[in-house]
């Protein structure tokens, strides 16, 4: 089958997975930098067999065009931005790959959402393309328990792993899968993050607090040294207290806390004042 895959490294099995047993016609990234997964693999993967990379948003007309030569399925995997949805007597097939278990869940970070309400499980929804987000009818879909301990990103790599499985279950009679879809029940909620603005680091936190912060958010935690506004890439926790605030050992900053330090690994935000005082996300610029 032909596809246009729309996406980022948090689903790479399922562009592996496409790769390997269909066409990939073309690749549509966000160019989102803020997010812990990003897009350098799956780039590096297409452009290695050829496939070209966009990083603007498609339109209607470029799908027609992709139709036209030949596309069969428009697939979206933690795609962040809405793709337009043409009448399927235009030749449009598109899909969604969403973690969560539809028609709960809805949201553009549900995982994190998931961690920071405390939900058990969570889940992969293999849904139709239609124009209100996250509600055409389910292909697919599989419940992944959230276990003690893990964080976010444990969460994404698992739920890939899961929407591949599905993907080629799905893929093996497209047809009729597609023909057996059936709609979501019941209203379902859209989740938003809660408690974004404890998604920052200070002097204040304790160890444990600091480490719980940052298994929800992962990259999406903020420290502000200096007046510079830093995304947290990596963390690990220390119980020796420390007398300065902060301490630079080449690319890794000591952070102080209460009753012990952070080691981190930081990158720079290039919009410090909305980083730093948003309490939504996406960041609004």
């Amino acid at each position: 089958m032909k596809v246009v895959y729309l996406g980022t490294d948090a689903m790479l099995p399922c562009f592996s997975y496409f790769l390997k047993e269909h066409e990939i016609m073309a690749l549509y990234i966000c160019g989102n930098r803020e997010d812990y997964f990003r897009e350098e693999a799956i780039r590096r993967m297409a452009e290695k067999e050829g496939i070209p990379v966009f990083s603007e948003t498609i339109d209607e007309t470029a799908e027609r065009k992709f139709i036209a030569e030949g596309c069969q399925l428009f697939v979206s995997a933690d795609y962040g931005r809405k793709i337009p949805v043409l009448p399927e007597e235009d030749g449009f097939f598109g899909i969604n790959i969403h973690t969560a278990l539809l028609p709960e869940g809805r949201s553009y970070c549900p995982i994190e959402c998931a961690l920071e309400r405390g939900e058990r499980c969570t889940g992969v929804t293999i849904h139709k393309l239609i124009y209100e987000f996250d509600k055409g009818d389910i292909l697919m879909q599989q419940e992944v328990p959230i276990w003690k301990d893990c964080d976010s990103i444990d969460l994404y790599l698992k739920c890939a792993n899961v929407a591949e499985a599905l993907l080629r279950d799905m893929m093996r009679d497209f047809t009729k899968t597609w023909k057996e879809a059936k709609p979501q029940k019941g209203k379902g909620s859209t989740w938003k993050l809660r408690e974004f603005q404890r998604a920052r680091l200070s002097h204040e936190m304790d160890v444990d607090e600091a480490w719980e912060i940052y298994r929800i958010y992962n990259r999406m935690t903020r420290v502000k040294i200096d007046e510079d506004v830093y995304f947290v890439l990596s963390m690990e926790t220390g119980n020796v207290p420390i007398k300065y605030d902060t301490v630079k050992l080449g690319e890794i900053t000591l952070f102080r806390l209460r009753n012990g330090y952070v080691r981190l690994f930081l990158e720079k935000a290039e919009n410090p004042k909305a980083v730093w005082e948003s309490e939504s996300y996406p960041f609004r610029f």
